[in-house]
C-alpha cells in the first residue's frame, strides 16, 4: 500500500507541475534546434590510401620520419588561416607495413581535398629522401668493405710462399675472399643501379598520384537526431528535478503552499 501511494503521489506531483516539464523541455529542444540548424559547421572528410612500398620502409620507419619532418605541418602551413587547426584535422595511420591512409576533416571541402593531396606528396618526397640517403649510406659502406678486401687479398698473397702461389685458387681463405670480393661488386652494381633511377625516376610519382585522386570530399553527418534526443532528455530530467524540488520546498512552508494552491 505504501509503495502504490508512493506512485500516486509522484504521479500528482509530475501532473501538477506539467506546464513546468513542457516549458524547460521545450526551451531544450528549441535550443538544439537552433544549435543544430544554425551553430553546427558543415564539415567534409577526403581521404585517400598511399602505397609506399618500393621505398622498402616500413611502418614504423615510416610514422617516425612523418613526425620528425614535420610533414603534416608543412604541407598544409599555407592552406587556410589556421594552419595549425588544419593540421590537427589531418590524420596519417599505417594501415599496414607499407600502405598509408592520409584523412583530413574541414570544413572547407576544397581545402580538405588539396591539403590531403599536399599530405601526400609530402610524404612521398619524405620516404624517398630518407631511401636516397640509405642506399647512398649502403653504397659506401660497400664501397669501404671493396677496399678491405682488396687490401686484405692483396697483404694474403705477400704472406705465401712464391712457390705455391699458383695454388692460391685452391686456397679456402683467398677463394672465400674472391667470393666476399664478387658479392660486393654485385650488390655496388644493383646499388648503383637502383640509385640511378630514383634519381631519375621516383619509384611513385608525386604528380601521377595527385592526377589519380577524385576531387570530391564527402560531407561528415552531424547526427542531428541525436543532438535532439539527447537535448529533449536533458530537459525533461532537469524540469522533473525543478518539479519535485519545487514540490518539496512549498511542502516544508505550509503557508506558501496554501498561497499556491489558492492561486
Amino acid at each position: 500500500m505504501e509503495n502504490e501511494i508512493d506512485l500516486r503521489e509522484i504521479f500528482q506531483v509530475l501532473w501538477q507541475g506539467k506546464y513546468i516539464i513542457l516549458v524547460i523541455t521545450a526551451v531544450f529542444a528549441l535550443a538544439a534546434v537552433f544549435y543544430v540548424f544554425f551553430m553546427i559547421t558543415p564539415s567534409y572528410e577526403y581521404s585517400v590510401l598511399l602505397d609506399l612500398a618500393p621505398y622498402q620502409v616500413k611502418g614504423k620507419e615510416i610514422t617516425a620520419l612523418i613526425e620528425q619532418n614535420q610533414s603534416v605541418a608543412g604541407a598544409v602551413k599555407d592552406l587556410a588561416e589556421d594552419p595549425e587547426l588544419l593540421a590537427r584535422s589531418a590524420e596519417v595511420s599505417i594501415e599496414n607495413e607499407t600502405l598509408v591512409q592520409i584523412r583530413v576533416e574541414y570544413a572547407d571541402p576544397e581545402i580538405c581535398v588539396r591539403s590531403v593531396k599536399q599530405i601526400g606528396a609530402a610524404v612521398i618526397e619524405t620516404v624517398s629522401e630518407y631511401r636516397l640517403k640509405q642506399m647512398i649510406t649502403e653504397r659506401e659502406r660497400y664501397e669501404n668493405l671493396l677496399a678491405y678486401l682488396d687490401e686484405t687479398a692483396a697483404e694474403y698473397l705477400l704472406s705465401r710462399d712464391e712457390r705455391i702461389t699458383e695454388l692460391l685458387e685452391e686456397d679456402p681463405i683467398y677463394k672465400r675472399l674472391l667470393e666476399e670480393k664478387a658479392a660486393c661488386l654485385v650488390k655496388l652494381k644493383l646499388l648503383d643501379f637502383d640509385l640511378k633511377e630514383m634519381e631519375e625516376n621516383a619509384p611513385v610519382d608525386i604528380d601521377l598520384w595527385i592526377d589519380d585522386q577524385n576531387e570530391t570530399a564527402d560531407l561528415v553527418s552531424s547526427n542531428k537526431k541525436l543532438y535532439l534526443v539527447a537535448a529533449v532528455l536533458l530537459g525533461l530530467m532537469l524540469s522533473v528535478l525543478v518539479v519535485f524540488a519545487r514540490h518539496y520546498f512549498l511542502a516544508g512552508t505550509p503557508a506558501l503552499h496554501k498561497a499556491t494552491d489558492e492561486k
